[in-house]
């Protein structure tokens, strides 16, 4: 593994890293076909992305297995029986199956991918999930010759734009980096990029894991909170915090069209209060509880209003309506994506790839 990869790995777990293919326990299923999508958390779980359905789960790491340790057992008749694991079972040998052509493809054309005037160490890197590198040739097709210095930096300031358009569409799953050999190389060596672009992609790996982070909470947060105020009991206290800490939360337009369901769960805490003709409280406490409530409600409101600025949608009223057409439109866009991009995908790369299908991306990268 060279330097770029070790990079872009540095912060896994000695026992996993993100992109291993595992088998993934949880309480009350068989384990399950996934692939590690991120670092061990403060819980000490593995982020996995389950195939089949691409849900997000936490794993500790005694229930993760790899999967070729299991593949054998789980393939026999007995287990794929059921429809579901079926599909998860063939989704994931098709991702093994991939990587290994990919390796294998990847040997083969670096020996004649890198073109002869490629004299500078000159690559724009990206990072695509679950755990590759990729480095884009800016001198690819470079002329030997120009007329001046001036001819020369206009070229190199081309090529680094349409390099800059590459890259958003590799991200988005517009084009794949194996139909570009030379244009785009897997895993650079270092001797192939310059220092500045290295620390340019290890920002763009720490924020992304950030994103992941504040993702992964808006889900647990609001979950919890859901189950603090069910029908059959109420833990206020508990919710307080929860609420308090979603508050805090950085979150982003694609966490919330990738999370409709939280988004629907603070919409319906604005309303709560909570199921008092089963409780049969006595006076007081029902009056404690109704105040409790409405600290609920205020605060959940707070929120909402917050999701609406974030999402840039009208104020003044209920902008669920147009919250849940954006999330079809969102879906699909994206309906045919990988689901490890899909789940990385940044604002830019999302409307790059809207433009994209609305006919208006900028000219398209040299192949």
């Amino acid at each position: 593994m060279n330097s770029l990869s070790k990079m872009a790995k540095q912060e896994t777990s000695k026992s996993f890293k993100i992109g291993d293919l595992v088998f993934a326990k949880v309480r009350g299923y068989k384990p399950w076909p996934a692939v590690i999508t991120h670092d061990v958390n403060r819980k000490k779980q593995y982020t996995v992305s389950f195939y089949g359905s691409g849900q997000i789960g936490y794993i500790l790491l005694k229930n993760l297995t790899p999967y070729l340790k299991l593949k054998e057992e789980y393939s026999t008749e007995h287990h794929l029986k059921q429809a579901d694991f079926r599909r998860a079972m063939i989704a994931i040998d098709e991702v093994a199956e991939k990587a290994t052509t990919v390796q294998q493809e990847t040997a083969n054309n670096q020996k004649q991918s890198h073109p002869a005037n490629n004299k500078e160490n000159d690559m724009l890197l990206l990072y695509m999930p679950p755990s590759k590198v990729f480095g884009i040739n800016i001198n690819y097709n470079k002329p030997k010759r120009f007329e001046n210095a001036a001819a020369e930096q206009s070229w190199m300031d081309e090529s680094r734009k349409e390099a800059n358009l590459l890259k958003l569409q590799l991200l988005s799953g517009q084009k794949d980096p194996r139909s570009l050999p030379g244009r785009v190389v897997a895993e650079p060596s270092s001797n192939e990029t310059t220092k500045q672009e290295e620390v340019k992609l290890r920002e763009e790996i720490k924020k992304q894991e950030t994103a992941m982070f504040i993702e992964r909470d808006l889900i647990q947060l609001t979950a919890v909170v859901r189950c603090c105020l069910n029908q059959r009991r109420a833990n206020v206290s508990r919710c307080f915090t929860n609420l308090k800490l979603l508050k805090k939360l950085d979150v982003t337009k694609l966490m919330l069209l990738r999370n409709p369901q939280s988004v629907e769960t603070i919409r319906s805490m604005r309303r709560y209060v909570g199921n008092l003709n089963v409780w049969k409280m006595d006076a007081s406490d029902e009056a404690a509880f109704n105040a409790q409530a409405k600290i609920i409600r205020q605060k959940a409101t707070i929120i909402y209003e917050r999701f609406q600025t974030v999402l840039n949608l009208a104020e003044g009223e209920d902008f669920w309506p147009d919250f849940c057409n954006e999330v079809k439109i969102y879906k699909a866009n994206t309906k045919n994506i990988n689901p490890n991009l899909r789940n990385a995908m940044d604002e830019a790369t999302y409307y790059n790839l809207v433009e994209a299908k609305q006919g208006n991306t900028p000219a398209p990268a040299k192949e």
